[in-house]
């Protein structure tokens, strides 16, 4: 099984360039590692970064590939779960861990994104990913104020609830791995889709479709009859 875990990395955070929530995410991915899954690891960060990041997570997963996207740092949560969708599915993936960086439901906005646009089931605030076989994951989940264990389908994209964590001691990687990387853009600020698309309910084309390269024209282009 191909299990996949999606940070967000930072320096501004933490010296060795992953926050909490991404190393929360992270433990739990190697939770699955050490079951025989295995793990590959999508991160953000900067051109300047990414040699030192990859090297960080290389004793860690069996793969480490950064997203490349201009608009990506500056995108809202629907747009960044898009893009994010689009690298992961080029990779393949049976579970998603995406780390929520706090305790609101508004948190969980760029993760349940990712969930919508691969069409995957979304649980979010997991805070222990327990055996992953059979096309089932186990999971205990916080909410309400109380504590639930469910048995979840896959593909399922797992929303990693906030707090401390741990990461193993390795040793250090004598040659650092090459960089790996996947080129995506904003796919609404270059190809215009029938609305009925964007939002989840895809049906006969009656027209075509239209390449735009700013905002304005995007917004008259959906306005279309």
């Amino acid at each position: 099984m191909n299990a996949l875990v999606c940070l967000r990395t930072t320096a501004r955070t933490s010296p060795d360039l992953l926050d909490a929530a991404d190393a929360r995410a992270l433990a739990q991915g190697l939770a699955l590692r050490g079951a025989g899954h295995t793990l590959t690891a999508l991160y953000v960060a900067s051109a300047a970064d990414a040699a030192t990041v990859a090297a960080r997570l290389a004793p860690h997963v069996d793969r480490a590939v950064r997203v490349v996207s201009d608009e990506i740092a500056a995108a809202d949560f629907h747009t960044c779960g898009q893009m994010l969708a689009m690298a992961i599915r080029r990779l393949g993936a049976d579970v998603v861990l995406a780390p929520i960086q706090g305790e609101d439901e508004s948190a969980t906005g760029t993760a349940a994104a990712i969930a919508r646009h691969l069409g995957a089931r979304y649980v979010p605030f997991v805070e222990e990913l327990g055996a992953v076989d059979g096309g089932h994951a186990e999971v205990v989940v916080r909410g309400g104020g109380r504590k639930r264990r469910l048995r979840v389908a896959l593909p399922a994209v797992i929303g990693t609830a906030p707090g401390p964590a741990t990461l193993p001691a390795t040793d250090a990687v004598a040659a650092p791995p090459p960089v790996e990387t996947i080129a995506l853009s904003d796919p609404e600020a270059t190809v215009v889709r029938r609305r009925t698309e964007l939002l989840g309910r895809p049906e006969t084309a009656s027209r075509g479709t239209q390449t735009v390269t700013s905002a304005p024209a995007l917004i008259t282009a959906l306005k279309r009859p």
